[in-house]
């Protein structure tokens, strides 16, 4: 038999003519050419939009030239406001809640001696009875020892008497049995007289020494019942609550039938007309807020809402905070609608007096804390720091803008400032400056 013939491995894809390799690589070339051909066309035929030869001049840039300006000096405080006269009003007895006034709910005007309150005071009005009845019963003891007192003085006299005619006749009978006119027996019944008389004086004595010690327990039973009287009618009294001060109801939270203990907060009651505040100021200021400094208190928007002064400051400083307190008092309308509230925390700005020279700029010429200034026709872009806003331009600012930052940094006077710090300025762009001032450009 013959051996079978070795077949041939499989081949992974069958190779490409020679031609037609060639013929792709034409193709791709030819478009190559084509599209390299089309843009230097292009190119070739592109309008000249032609060049102008002369500079372009550089923006008119309005500016002005700062100068230190007189501005007041003042120093910024913040604090929060309470009132000077404010009362808590507690229970005092415990009771019942009986009634209540129709003023007494949060928010309503009440005038010192008002009701407020009153609670059931029966249980103290027994207690007065109580107490009355007992002065009077230790009264009648009293009056009945009063009339003993008496009586026993009168019998002590007796006594003494009928002591001191016993020893007389007890005297004369030892006289007579001396001289024998009188028997032994009569002597010894003279004595036995003299005897029961003199018992009879020290029982009388004793009697009327007894008297000033009840005396002494009356007047005593008699002041302890006359104290624990006076404190009934006083707990009767103070079931009937009133306002101890004029004021505006803070809180009222009692319900009829209630029982209340002694100490219970009733109500707070707080007048809104006398004001105080602790500002506190940083230490190195204490000097621009003595005594008598004028405050003017200022809302978000820098409007004056409210002026008053400083009363008093306190001697020691606050060495975490390096802050001091200052104590501003405010006399104010009640029933203005602009009127201070208890707890609202303001800012203030206490001015001592006098003016000093300070660098100011327009606020509109800051931007991100930021002004942009001319030196040598070229803009320069400063940071800076803002001490404090005036709402009113300083005597003679050289703009008549209404809001104004002196500024905690120094500029060199002369400096020139861009006005409107919202241009698009860059560092180092060439401008031309134009000077601005109250009468317009120049």
């Amino acid at each position: 038999m013959s051996e079978p013939e070795p077949t041939a491995p499989p081949s992974a894809a069958p190779r490409l003519p020679l031609s037609a390799l060639l013929f792709r690589v034409v193709v791709c070339t030819a478009l190559v050419a084509a599209g390299g051909a089309v843009v230097a066309a292009l190119v070739a035929t592109a309008p000249d939009a032609g060049r102008n030869a002369e500079k372009a001049p550089p923006p008119r840039i309005a500016v002005i030239e700062v100068q230190p300006l007189p501005v007041e000096r003042f120093v910024r405080a913040y604090g929060t406001v309470r009132a000077l006269d404010t009362a808590d009003v507690p229970a005092r007895v415990q009771a019942v809640v009986a009634a209540l006034a129709p003023a007494y709910v949060a928010g309503a005007s009440v005038r010192k001696g008002d009701l407020l309150a009153e609670l059931d005071a029966r249980d103290f009005l027994q207690q007065v009875a109580m107490a009355e009845e007992v002065i009077r019963a230790i009264d009648a003891q009293k009056a009945l020892l009063d009339t003993q007192e008496r009586a026993a003085s009168r019998a002590a006299e007796l006594a003494v008497t009928d002591r001191e005619l016993a020893a007389a006749d007890l005297a004369r009978v030892e006289r007579a049995a001396a001289e024998g006119a009188a028997q032994p027996r009569e002597v010894d019944r003279s004595r036995q007289m003299l005897i029961a008389a003199t018992r009879a004086e020290v029982l009388a004595d004793d009697a009327l020494a007894q008297l000033a010690p009840r005396r002494q327990a009356l007047v005593a039973q008699r002041a302890g019942e006359s104290a624990r009287l006076e404190l009934a009618r006083l707990s009767a009294e103070r079931c009937r609550i009133t306002a101890p001060i004029d004021g505006v109801l803070q809180s009222a939270a009692l319900r009829t039938g209630e029982s209340v203990m002694p100490g219970a907060l009733v109500a707070r009651v707080v007048n809104l007309a006398r004001m105080e505040i602790p500002l506190r100021v940083p230490a190195s200021s204490r000097a621009l807020a003595p005594v008598g400094a004028r405050v003017e208190l200022v809302d978000r928007a820098g409007e004056s809402i409210a002026i008053g002064s400083v009363a008093r400051i306190a001697p020691e400083d606050d060495p975490a905070s390096r802050t001091t307190t200052v104590f501003v008092d405010i006399e104010q309308d009640p029933t203005a609608a602009s009127m201070l509230a208890a707890g609202a925390f303001v800012e203030a700005r206490i001015a001592p007096g006098g003016s000093v020279p300070r660098i100011v700029v327009p606020r509109r010429s800051i931007r991100d804390e930021r002004i942009s200034v001319v030196e040598n026709g070229r803009v320069r872009v400063r940071r800076v720091t803002v001490d404090f806003r005036i709402p009113e331009a300083p005597e003679g600012a050289p703009l008549a803008d209404a809001d104004w930052a002196v500024l905690a940094d120094e500029l060199p006077a002369g400096t020139l400032v861009v006005v409107d710090g919202s241009r698009s300025l860059v560092e180092g762009q060439e401008i031309e400056p134009v000077r601005t001032s109250v009468g317009g450009a120049r």
